[in-house]
């Protein structure tokens, strides 16, 4: 009589059986990549390396900027985001975003627009959620009173829309000390710049060219002379009340200066240029990093803002007829692109200014 096989022999069978068998194989292969795209979907961890997943929600507000050591920096990429116009939107989309990859922001605010209901074609935001984002480390500065056009003015407005626009805010609790000009009108005039001199000690404009800001005036090889004035008091071109900026805006439209090259003088070409989400992608690439051509050998000469206003869930800005929205998708992905390449994201109250040397530095410890 034979003799059967021992169990040993039987269970050593079914495991070679269950190891070759294709279906098991490929339930391997899909649990494996399961665990692969969960822990690329864990919270990111902050540029520094540690995780944000508790202490990006969980931060309360300082009185003190936070202070980033740029000497010990791995890479000189440095960027500023800021939100302007008071909308809803900053706190229910952009800030989840921002939490998200561990940035903070800085939010100019107009006060009269807060909890006005509804302003600019878009729900307002409240001061319960500009609070909530100063507690988790945004910084909050004015944008005056009602968002006029400042050069119009009269000094008197000038005093309210500029200072009390300030006190407006330190009214709720923000100690503003950093100005934007509506539209970026205003820098350009010195009676308006004087106001904002007497109530700030910066102020960011837009003069639509670039995104850059040099943090010392002649860094464009323009400008030798960084006081705010001449001699004759004319303003200089680039100052502490005019950091530059550029508006994320897809739709550009106006009136060409060439308007006159053609013997038409007196008469306005208009123009009006749509991007799609893939173009404005492009374009922000091309902004974060037009720095690089300033940025050597760990010294950081010129820093690029970016200006955001409304936060849209279109599929693609190709649905939107309004110049000021982003889709929250297209938001997403420049976020991603900033913390992917290794950008140190800053607020503008990270920036500090030098009297002696009359030029702008990144706060240090």
């Amino acid at each position: 009589m034979k003799r059967q096989p021992s169990l040993f022999i039987v269970i050593v069978a079914a495991i070679i059986i269950m190891l070759v068998n294709p279906y098991n194989i490929a339930q391997f292969s899909t649990a494996a990549r399961s665990h692969h795209i969960q822990n690329r979907m864990k919270t990111p961890t902050d540029l520094s390396g540690s995780s944000n997943s508790n202490h990006r929600l969980s931060s309360s507000s300082s009185s003190s900027p936070r202070q980033f050591d740029i000497s010990s920096s791995n890479n000189d990429k440095f960027v500023i985001i800021n939100f302007d116009d008071s909308h809803e939107s900053d706190y229910t989309y952009a800030k989840p975003v921002l939490d998200k990859y561990g940035f903070k922001a800085t939010f100019f605010e107009v006060c009269n627009w807060i909890e006005a209901g509804y302003h600019d074609k878009d729900i307002s935001i409240t001061w319960e959620h500009v609070a909530a984002l100063q507690q988790d480390g945004m910084d909050i500065e004015p944008h005056t009173m009602n968002h006029p056009h400042l050069s119009k003015l009269s000094q008197a407005d000038l005093d309210y829309e500029i200072g009390q626009s300030k006190q407006c805010l330190e009214n709720h609790g923000f100690n503003a000390t950093i100005f934007a000009y509506p539209g970026g009108d205003g820098a350009d005039n010195p009676k308006v710049v004087n106001t904002v001199a007497k109530y700030y000690d910066l102020a960011r404009t837009d003069t639509k060219s670039s995104a850059l800001t040099f943090l010392h005036c002649d860094g464009n090889n323009e400008q030798t002379d960084c006081s705010t004035s001449f001699s004759d008091g004319t303003l200089t071109p680039s100052n502490r009340y005019s950091i530059n900026s550029w508006a994320h805006r897809h739709i550009d439209e106006g009136c060409s200066d060439n308007s006159a090259d053609d013997g038409d003088a007196g008469n306005c070409k208009s123009f009006r240029y749509e991007y799609d989400n893939a173009q404005m992608f492009e374009k922000f690439i091309t902004a974060v990093n037009s720095q690089n051509v300033y940025n050597k050998d760990g010294l950081v000469r010129a820093i690029p803002i970016i200006v955001y206003h409304t936060i849209v869930t279109y599929p693609d800005l190709s649905d939107s007829n309004r110049p000021i929205d982003t889709t929250l998708n297209l938001f997403d992905a420049e976020m991603k692109y900033l913390y992917d390449n290794g950008f140190k994201v800053i607020t503008m109250s990270d920036l500090g200014y030098d009297t002696n040397s009359k030029s702008l530095y990144v706060k240090g410890p």
